[in-house]
């Protein structure tokens, strides 16, 4: 297995640095990797903790608000026949690869990790437990949970599709249109700093009610261009 990991930025310097490190501490050492990174137009220190690293970058500010457009890129930069989406604030557990390798076997073509709050208060651990729930059930997967997929499945169904909002659920409904996706129980821990910032329940209330329109096949695009704009105040107030 040669494995793409794949991560986009925008304004990271609070998390990009732990995110790399927990990556490169996760993986195992007979497994060839490499790591890209896609920046849609930081204006902080993220470009340069990214520089100092052995890691391809490229920017690409034409691409803010669109995360879809940086995944797809990234993934067109890829030399791996693994590739690994992870979002900029997401902590990969040792043996990750191993994890990867192991499900990727006859008709399952992707799939993704256990979600696990980095903050672990009453609130969100309840929070914790009803994602793990609804991801479950319906088997589309967040970006938050590191979305992997061979290379092949990923041209198979021509990458994420042109969705600036719940790109990652659409893009695992294409997947399961081709073949199996797995759930890794190996927990991935990504920052809850959305949630601390924009009040606990209201943002669950909000994301829930997205998913909701989500599932019954509404237009849930006008929702994209708040969620950005919240999305991108949190990243500053760090």
């Amino acid at each position: 297995m040669y494995l793409s990991v794949i991560i986009p930025t925008l304004n990271e310097e609070y998390y990009i640095q732990a995110t790399l490190n927990a990556l490169l501490d996760g993986i195992s050492d007979d497994t060839e990797y490499e790591i890209v990174v896609i920046d849609s137009g930081s204006s902080d220190k993220t470009l340069e903790y990214v520089t100092n690293r052995n890691i391809a970058f490229e920017q690409k500010p034409e691409f803010k608000g669109c995360k879809y457009k940086s995944l797809n890129y990234g993934a067109s930069l890829a030399k791996g026949n693994v590739l690994l989406f992870l979002d900029a604030d997401s902590f990969l557990k040792y043996g990750f690869d191993k994890e990867i390798r192991k499900v990727l076997q006859g008709d399952v073509v992707g799939g993704a990790f256990e979600y696990c709050s980095e903050n672990q208060s009453i609130s969100l651990r309840v929070i914790e437990a009803l994602n793990r729930i609804r991801y479950r059930v319906d088997q589309n997967y967040f970006g938050d949970q590191g979305i992997f997929c061979t290379k092949e499945a990923f041209d198979t169904v021509r990458g994420y599709p042109e969705k600036t909002i719940m790109e990652a659920a659409f893009f695992c409904k294409k997947l399961r249109s081709i073949g199996k996706l797995k759930l890794i129980k190996l927990p991935l821990i990504t920052s809850s700093r959305r949630f601390e910032k924009g009040g606990v329940w209201r943002v669950f209330f909000k994301d829930t009610v997205i998913w909701i329109q989500f599932l019954l096949g509404c237009d849930i695009s006008r929702y994209a261009r708040k969620y950005w704009k919240e999305n991108l105040l949190v990243n500053k107030r760090q």
